[in-house]
């Protein structure tokens, strides 16, 4: 199994990822943050967490990090388009998501 030249073996890349604040039943802001990335074989599952907070904070950003779980066993090395999808909490103050391990930026669209 090949990894992409910066060592994750599924390519992001800023336009592939999409992020949508909204307001839930209880008046608190929420933003869904998808994407599709292509890995380099299918089975991989994709998930999005919290990163670590920066040094400095940026109050206008959240920030995440793109985390690949590999299939088990053997899997045909096929290029496969694979869906990622998280909601998270914010504050009115956010105004992009920053996916610090793939150098992701992405502003979040209005509710």
């Amino acid at each position: 199994m090949s990894e992409y030249e910066n060592g994750f073996a599924c390519e992001a890349r800023d336009e592939d990822f999409t992020a949508t604040a909204y307001r839930n039943s209880k008046g608190e802001r929420r933003v869904t943050v998808e994407g599709t990335c292509s890995c380099n074989t299918e089975g991989f599952e994709l998930t999005l967490k919290l990163a670590s907070p920066p040094i400095v904070p940026v109050p206008e950003e959240l920030h995440l990090d793109l985390v690949e779980r590999a299939p088990d066993g053997l899997v045909p090395p096929v290029v496969t388009p694979t869906p990622v999808k998280e909601e998270f909490p914010i504050d009115d103050r956010k105004e992009r998501v920053v996916i610090r391990n793939r150098n992701i930026t992405v502003p979040i669209k209005k509710e």
